[in-house]
């Protein structure tokens, strides 16, 4: 059910959600009043007088005591009764399950304590939550996975707690903070807001407008250097989107025409469909053909360089035969004349073909 004030909405007390409801409750007062807010923080109002009782020193100072209710002026009664009017729209800004805990308060400054003890604890039980804050501040950094909005998010979100609490940093301490939690992929333009001192001027949302420029700058370089790597050409790709922003306009148009149309018209429009089909449709497309390209080009260098006596492998099933082994032991040297290696291994000086002696040798029963 929605409750309203004065053409107002009044904001609905979410035990969940006790410091939105205060922010809006405190607005939603302050809209009405000034003195609603002065209600629920010092009190109702009290008439005072001038304490004029006989027998007081000439010198003595001024004291006011409160007035009898008989000597209440119409302003005075109109200032009490705001107290009232403060805590109608309390009662009305709770659930009942709540409403049941505040019935028996008398002033809308015992209402407004009454909630915040039940939703925030006692005085105790804040400073803890707020050493919690403060803590969660001074650890604060850079979570894997992030995004800037993401980062900035759960920021703001930190310093709004904090400050609900009473703890209210400076703006030029919160913005270095921020810079300090960033990762290192952001630390060229954090170290170029420090050195310039320019942190010091901004709001936090200013800072963040300018990292975000700075996020968008350095995606669109990843994406240049990403074409680029891939023998994709910019100027193509530019071309390629201007097509795409070209084709969805001619797509709005074409829809937002009369069903009824002429043949003539019709015609137009069946060639700008099939000129649209011939046209790159996303980058996807040139993706796919630098892929094939390059993948051809690796299959054409592996046969152009590849050398005669490799192009045909030798067979697999090939293996020597036992019997055909020479063994060195009972070999005999062509050079020296002795046995246990070859000519070529052997180590004497080389002797001439004329002056060298051979004995016959039988081969059948040396090696067979």
């Amino acid at each position: 059910m929605v409750k309203k004030d004065a053409g107002v909405k009044i904001p609905v007390l979410d035990k969940d959600n006790y410091f939105h409801w205060k922010v809006k409750m405190h607005l939603h007062l302050m809209s009405m009043d000034e003195r609603y807010v002065d209600c629920i923080e010092k009190g109702p109002h009290v008439p005072m007088k001038l304490d004029s009782r006989v027998g007081l020193p000439d010198d003595a100072p001024d004291v006011e005591i409160p007035k009898l209710v008989s000597e209440w002026t119409v302003e005075d009664v109109a200032e009490v009764h705001k107290d009232k009017r403060t805590m109608n729209i309390l009662f009305n800004g709770l659930e009942q399950e709540m409403f049941d805990n505040v019935i028996n308060c008398t002033t809308s400054k015992e209402v407004w304590d009454t909630v915040r003890t039940l939703c925030e604890g006692t005085e105790q039980v804040r400073e803890n939550k707020m050493q919690l804050l403060i803590q969660q501040y001074e650890h604060f950094h850079f979570k894997a996975g992030e995004t800037l909005n993401d980062t900035f998010s759960r920021f703001q979100k930190l310093l709004n707690g904090l400050k609900l609490y009473g703890r209210i940093y400076q703006t030029k301490d919160s913005n270095l903070k921020f810079l300090r939690a960033l990762p290192k992929e952001w630390k060229p333009m954090t170290v170029s807001l420090r050195n310039t001192q320019e942190y010091k001027d901004y709001t936090l949302e200013r800072l963040y407008g300018t990292l975000k420029t700075y996020e968008l700058e350095m995606e669109q370089d990843e994406e240049i250097e990403k074409v680029q790597k891939k023998g994709g050409s910019i100027a193509l790709i530019a071309s390629v989107n201007q097509l795409e922003d070209d084709s969805k306009e001619t797509a709005k148009a074409t829809t937002s025409r009369p069903s009824c149309r002429s043949d003539v018209s019709k015609g137009k429009d069946k060639m700008t469909e099939e000129e649209e089909e011939s046209e790159p449709a996303n980058l996807n497309d040139l993706d796919e053909i630098d892929e094939h390209i390059a993948f051809l080009s690796r299959k054409f260098s592996k046969f152009k360089f590849k050398r005669n006596s490799e192009a045909r492998p030798p067979r697999r099933d090939f293996q020597p035969s036992k019997t055909n082994w020479i063994e060195k032991s009972k070999s005999k040297c062509f050079n020296c004349g002795m046995l246990g290696h070859f000519a070529g291994d052997c180590r004497k000086p080389k002797v001439e073909k004329g002056n060298r002696k051979f004995e016959p040798v039988d081969y059948k029963k040396k090696y067979f």
